[in-house]
């Protein structure tokens, strides 16, 4: 394994020489595969002509670049375009300050029943932007109170010792799913 990591290195080495080198040769107006030498003097010499070859034109028509883009974009758009309107301007969540109760031990413990109310109270914020249609910071730090009436809920349906990770998976999900309708809603990141 030793080896490996020595010849890797050599190799390493090597290229980042080659890419180092290279443009320097060059603005110095000295042209690699003109100049007549050993291959002691160059040792890249039978490299010289690749970095010379024009890249291959793979033909990309705007339709295939329009194409791509539309692959490469990182979160779907919403399909139906009758989704209702927000009433505020949309402000980025990270800019705001947190709910009041939300900086608790509570929700801030590092235990699976904290983790279940944050992932809770993330589907919570989604769905309180939902039913307001406010946009704002008001709208998107969701009252603590809905967290603390669906973790009494599951606790009625499910017992006293629900599943907390099942369950704030569950929740997390749905904020997901959510998450698209918001951002289609308030024209932005939430």
């Amino acid at each position: 394994m030793a080896r490996r990591i020595v010849i890797g290195g050599a190799v390493l080495a090597l290229t980042l020489t080659t890419v180092i080198a290279l443009p320097v040769w060059r603005a110095q107006g000295q042209d690699p595969a003109q100049q007549k030498g050993t291959a002691a003097e160059n040792p890249f010499g039978a490299l010289d002509h690749l970095m010379d070859e024009a890249t291959p034109d793979f033909g990309a028509s705007d339709q295939a670049v329009g194409g791509d883009q539309d692959f490469l974009r990182l979160s779907p758009q919403s399909d139906s375009q009758d989704h209702p309107k927000a009433l505020t301007e949309n402000v980025p969540y990270s800019t705001c300050e947190k709910a009041e109760g939300f900086e608790t031990e509570v929700f801030q413990a590092s235990t699976v029943e904290a983790a279940a109310r944050r992932m809770i109270y993330s589907y919570v914020r989604q769905q309180h932007v939902l039913d307001t249609r406010d946009c704002s910071c008001s709208g998107k730090a969701a009252p603590v109170g809905l967290v603390e009436e669906a973790v009494q809920n599951n606790e009625v349906t499910e017992g006293k010792g629900w599943n907390r990770i099942a369950i704030g998976n569950d929740y997390a999900a749905k904020a997901r799913q959510l998450r698209d309708q918001v951002e289609a809603m308030c024209g932005g990141a939430f």
